[in-house]
């Protein structure tokens, strides 16, 4: 996969797993965005990746730009939101968090990175949760576009969330 830097030049971007020299980036960015996402040490961030169906690294062209975390129903993860879709699925991948770099936002990494994460996800729904309440309007557009439908809307946090799931395409051998 690549992606345009400012200048329209592509640089490739891959999603490699996460390795013990990433994790001062991944703590990093997580704080940088804490507001959005749920507060991660360094042990917190050991406990997720040892349960974690994906932990990846963004890279583009050899340069951290950010990461995501994805859990398998039938996981050990202990998230409320996943706890949620898993009382009411029995098969799906859930996106606890996603992080983009802020030098790497508006450029079409997202849209590569979801393109990744459902093609090779091997499972049939892809679930996530948005906030409402403070609205996240660009999150809410950008799923909306990729097919994200709303299940349900629950507190959590102190926020309002919207509840999304996708059907994704069944594997193809």
């Amino acid at each position: 996969m690549t992606l345009s830097d400012e200048s329209g030049d592509p640089r490739p971007m891959t999603l490699r797993p996460v390795t013990v020299a990433d994790h001062a980036d991944v703590l990093t960015q997580n704080e940088r965005n804490v507001e959005v996402l749920a507060p991660m040490d360094a042990d917190r961030l050991r406990e997720l990746l040892a349960v974690a169906d994906r932990a990846g690294v963004i890279d583009v062209d050899g340069t951290f730009a950010g990461f995501v975390l994805t859990f398998a129903a039938g996981s050990t993860y202990d998230g409320e939101n996943f706890g949620w879709f898993s009382e009411r699925y029995d098969d799906f991948a859930y996106l606890d968090r996603v992080v983009i770099h802020e030098d790497f936002r508006r450029r079409g990494l997202g849209s590569l990175v979801y393109d990744e994460l459902e093609s090779t996800s091997g499972r049939p729904l892809f679930a996530l949760e948005v906030n409402l309440d403070p609205p996240n309007h660009a999150s809410l557009a950008f799923h909306a576009a990729r097919g994200f439908t709303e299940v349900g809307q629950r507190v959590y946090g102190g926020h309002l969330v919207s509840m999304l799931v996708k059907t994704l395409a069944p594997a193809t051998p």
